[in-house]
């Protein structure tokens, strides 16, 4: 199971950049916490920032959503689930899915060669996840109000 960036081959990795500033930016409004979201999720999946990724997000930024999205053919299984799953994740940067985002996704996922159904079998786990995440927030507040009582 693939659990970092750096092993992905270059051209995958730039390919990877460009799909998730694209599905981020695919609103057209760009503002600027969506600079330090697009770091935040690649520093998930990196020990530390490389300068070229950094230096692809910061042009791509600076395009805004123009770019074109290639098709990119991927072999290996645990890399395109890496991939997957960091294109899922994107959707959600704010946590909760936008309209234009979530079309984004669809198109560039296809890039990928995957179905629509499978890409909206991974959303949907997404939105689940994203939904175990509110309700485990609440949860964690109730406990603290609680114990202070």
């Amino acid at each position: 199971m693939i659990k970092s960036i750096n092993e992905l081959q270059p051209n995958e990795q730039k390919w990877l950049v460009k799909a998730v500033v694209s599905v981020i930016l695919a609103d057209a409004s760009f503002k600027m916490p969506q600079t330090t979201c697009i770091k935040q999720l690649f520093k998930t999946f990196l020990d530390e920032e490389p300068v070229e990724l950094l230096s692809e997000i910061s042009a791509l930024l600076k395009k805004g959503n123009k770019q074109k999205i290639e098709k990119i053919e991927i072999a290996n299984p645990d890399k395109l689930i890496f991939i997957l799953d960091i294109l899922s994740a994107s959707v959600f940067l704010y946590g909760k899915r936008m309209h234009l985002e979530t079309e984004r996704y669809f198109e560039v996922g296809k890039k990928l060669g995957l179905r629509m159904g499978m890409l909206s079998y991974r959303l949907s786990i997404e939105v689940e996840k994203e939904r175990v995440k509110r309700k485990l927030d609440l949860i964690n507040k109730d406990i603290r109000k609680e114990f202070k009582t």
